[in-house]
C-alpha cells in the first residue's frame, strides 16, 4: 500500500540563505506564476514568469539592469539582448514564416533587419532617422 504524497498549498514560497536573506521566491504574480532569484547582494538576477501569451525568462546584471529576455509566444520565440544601459540592441524572432534578426544602435534606432520568409532572405539597412538606405532583394 503506497502512501499519498504530501501536498503543500500556498500563494508564495520564500527560499532564504543561511543569513535569512531571500534568495528565491515562487509566487503567483499579476500575470501568473513567477520564480524569482536574487544574488548574495539582494539584487534580482533572474525571473521565470508564465504570462497569458506564454513563458518569459528575464536575466539581469549585478546592478539589476535587464540584459536578456526569452519569450515563447503562440507565434514563435523571441530572444532580446540589451546593452549595459538595459537598452535593447538585438532581437531574434522566429515567426511562423521564418526567422528575423533586428539590430538597434546605442540611441535605440532600428538599423538592420535580416529575415528569411517564404519569398527568401532579405536584408534592410536604416539610417539614424529610420529611413531605409539599402535593401536586398
Amino acid at each position: 500500500m503506497g502512501t499519498e504524497p504530501k501536498v503543500i498549498r500556498a500563494n508564495r514560497f520564500v527560499l532564504e540563505d543561511e543569513n535569512g536573506e531571500t534568495r528565491a521566491t515562487l509566487s503567483m504574480g499579476r500575470h501568473g506564476p513567477e520564480l524569482s532569484l536574487w544574488d548574495e547582494n539582494g539584487v534580482g538576477r533572474a525571473q521565470l514568469t508564465m504570462r497569458h501569451d506564454g513563458p518569459v525568462l528575464g536575466l539581469w546584471d549585478e546592478n539589476g539592469k535587464g540584459h536578456a529576455e526569452l519569450t515563447v509566444r503562440h507565434d514563435g520565440p523571441i530572444l532580446s539582448l540589451a546593452d549595459k544601459n538595459g537598452k535593447t540592441r538585438a532581437q531574434l524572432t522566429v515567426k511562423n514564416d521564418g526567422p528575423e534578426l533586428s539590430l538597434w544602435d546605442e540611441k535605440g534606432k532600428l538599423r538592420n533587419v535580416l529575415m528569411v520568409d517564404e519569398s527568401g532572405p532579405s536584408l534592410n539597412l536604416f539610417d539614424e532617422n529610420g529611413v531605409k538606405i539599402w535593401s536586398q532583394p
